[in-house]
This record gives C-alpha cells, structure tokens and sequence, in this order.
C-alpha cells in the first residue's frame, strides 16, 4: 500500500491505495501506507515500439527495450511484428511471447505482421492467436514498404476480421533517398488516409501531417502521433545530420507546431520507439528511439502548462487501454491494474543519451528537458530498480 498525491479523475487528491493481487481494491483517504513523495499518476502504455530483438539483437532487446520503458514510466507497450524473422504466424508469435515473458521488464503484448505470405490465411491465424494471448491488432500493415515481403495493397486491408492499425503511405508518393522528407512526400500520408477511409474503420499509426490529423479528428477511425512529430520538424536537420531518417519522415514546422498546438484533437500518444545503432543511423536507417523519453518529456510540458495533465493522460493512458481493449489498465481506480509512475515536478533535467537504457545509445531528444518518474510500480510492486523481470504476457484471460 502506497499513499500520496495522486491524480485521480483528473483531479489531484491525498489518499492512500490498497492494492490485492496486483489489483487495486481501495483508494481513500482513510488508507495508511508507504509515503510517495511526488505526484502518482497511472503508469503509460505505449501501444507503438519496436524491440528488435530476434536476428537484430545487436540494435536492441525485448529486455533492453522494456528496462528503457520501465524507466520511462510505462508499465504495457505493444511490440510491433516487422522484425527478422517476421512474426506472421502463429509459432512466431508463440515463440516472441515466450521470450518476453522470461525477459520483459513491463507487460507486454504484440502486434500480428500481414504478409505476402499470410495474407489468404490472416483470419484463420488471428483466431489462433487469440486462444492463446489477447491480440492487439493486426499490424502496423505496411502500405509503402521497400520490403517485398511487407508491402500491401489497399484491397488487402478488406478482408481482415479483426482490429488494424496502418502505416499509412501511398506508394506512388514514395521514392527511396536521403534525407527522406524530400523522397517521402507529404502527400503520401494525406492519399493514403482518405483512401483508407473509404474502405473502413482502422487505427492509423504515427501521423504526422495537419491535414491527415484533421481529416481522421472528422472520421470513426483512431489515430497516433510520435513525439519526434510534435517536437521536431525538418528544421532539425542540421542538428541531426544523417540520422534525420524516420518514417514517416520530419515535416515542417507548420505541421509540428499544428500538431502539438492541437494535441488535445489526437487520440493516442505512442513512442513509435525504432533504435538503430549509431552507425546504422548515419548509413541512413529510419527510425527513432523514444520510449523511454516520450512520458518524462510530456510531463515537463504538462509542468509548464503547455498541455494539460489530464489531456496528457487520456492519451498516453486511458485511450490505449480503451482502443486496444486493455481492460484493467487506464486510470487508476478500483479494480484496474495498480500501475503507478511517481513524478516529483520539480526535478526537471535534461536529456542525455549516456544516462539511457536503450541499447541503441543515442537519443534525437538530447538536451530536451524532461521530468523522469522517481518510482515505478507495475501491478502493486516497485519495479524500477529492481533487476528481476516483473512484466507479464498478456494472455487471453
């Protein structure tokens, strides 16, 4: 039992929390526990990262990956399939799930990959899926990729019975080169949702233009955007020199400052977390870490009253529970998950590659302020010092 300041609907109270079997059971003043010093807010879920792993061990680990969101503050990410081997059936995905579940700092869950090779099958691989683990989405489907393997069409997207989320890129607006921004065109996104949208309802992954944010704010599908969207743009090129490459790449300040301005209009916050090594960084490989980075960053915009706290936390907390059907976690209350990360509001530092736990070692936010969480507890129990894995797999119960 912890008791302190803590945000609860929106509001910040003095109370305690009783917690049974990782669940919490009681929050009220009358509850006597450990004192937290600092603000206890509900522990993120990160619904977007790439831990490697597999056959690309040396970039970065299901184990390094989640020690890096446990110091991050988040307590469930959602891993995606594009790795080597790509986990596109069900003995891959068997396989993933059994290492994280001896090797995940936090709770873990993972996405199905749609592929050339599975494509006739999806449904028939969902379902097994599904009597075994509880299975986020199929997805990120690629519709631009330059891996054969990956790269989907419009009309596959037709067929599948269950939850999608889309990399949402039109082909005919694509072209390999460096810096991407200026091969990627923003139109790519722009075609890509519409065309989306008239085939159904998806989750769209890492937008990063105003006018694709404005056309889905207006639809029944949901939507995520990266912090590099929100904080960096193509300006920020000449600090990141050959490792600017993300994809969806950099856009321009009008499209950042529009995206941040409105970041009460998107639905999910999500890392989209890609490490690469520095090397493969400056030979041009796209992606970007920041799972460990995106909490502690937005919090110290929530400090300054650059965004509101409560916004911070629909769409980093309660809404990835809500869209990806994770039940007992979101807010905290009675009966959820006791997921805490406990953030004094006042230590702000800055940001610095050498003092994360990415295997990647470098960071685009260096030098960013940031207010880190102090303590992390993950169903009831303080994990972030602890060196013993404490995640669970999220099975179907």
């Amino acid at each position: 039992m912890i008791r302190g300041k803590i945000f609860f609907k929106n509001k910040i109270v003095e109370a305690g929390i009783e917690v049974e079997n990782g669940v919490i059971k009681r929050l009220s003043k009358l509850v006597k526990g450990k004192e937290v010093k600092g603000l206890i807010l509900p522990a993120a879920i990160d619904v977007h990262v790439h831990f490697r792993d597999f056959e690309e061990k040396h970039k970065e680990t299901i184990e390094t990956g989640s020690l890096s969101a446990l110091h991050g503050g988040v307590c469930l990410v959602i891993d995606q399939p594009n790795t080597k081997p790509l986990v596109d059936d069900f003995e891959e995905y068997n396989r993933r799930m059994k290492i994280a579940e001896k090797r995940s700092f936090v709770d873990y869950s993972l996405n199905l990959a749609l592929t050339k090779k599975n494509v006739t099958k999806i449904n028939e691989i969902v379902e097994k899926v599904k009597e075994k683990y509880h299975l986020p989405a199929v997805g990120e489907v690629f519709l631009q990729s330059f891996n054969e393997e990956l790269q989907m069409s419009y009309d596959d997207l037709k067929s599948i019975k269950h939850k999608v989320t889309l990399h949402a890129e039109d082909p005919e607006f694509v072209e390999i080169g460096h810096p991407n921004f200026l091969f990627r065109k923003r139109e790519a996104e722009i075609v890509a949702v519409k065309k989306c949208l008239e085939i159904g309802k998806f989750h769209f992954c890492h937008i990063s233009t105003r006018e694709a944010a404005e056309i889905l704010s207006r639809s029944d599908s949901t939507f995520e955007v990266s912090p590099h969207h929100l904080l960096l743009s193509i300006e920020d090129r000449w600090k990141l020199g050959n490792m600017v490459n993300v994809n969806p790449p950099l856009r321009s300040k009008e499209d950042s400052s529009w995206l941040l301005k409105n970041f009460e209009e998107i639905d999910v916050l999500a890392s989209d977390h890609a490490p690469h090594t520095v090397e493969e960084k400056l030979d041009g490989a796209a992606g970007f870490p920041g799972v460990e980075t995106t909490y502690p960053m937005f919090i110290y915009l929530a400090s300054v009253g650059f965004i509101k706290l409560e916004t911070l936390v629909e769409k980093f907390v309660k809404n990835p529970a809500k869209i990806f059907g994770f039940e007992k976690y979101g807010e905290i209350e009675v009966g959820k998950f006791a997921n805490f990360a406990v953030f004094d509001l006042k230590d702000v530092e800055t940001i610095k590659a050498s003092k994360l736990h990415s295997k990647c070692n470098w960071t685009p936010y260096e030098d960013f302020k940031a207010i880190f969480p102090k303590e992390v507890y993950i169903r009831g129990e303080e994990a972030k010092n602890c060196s013993e894995a404490l995640g669970k797999v999220l099975r179907k119960d």
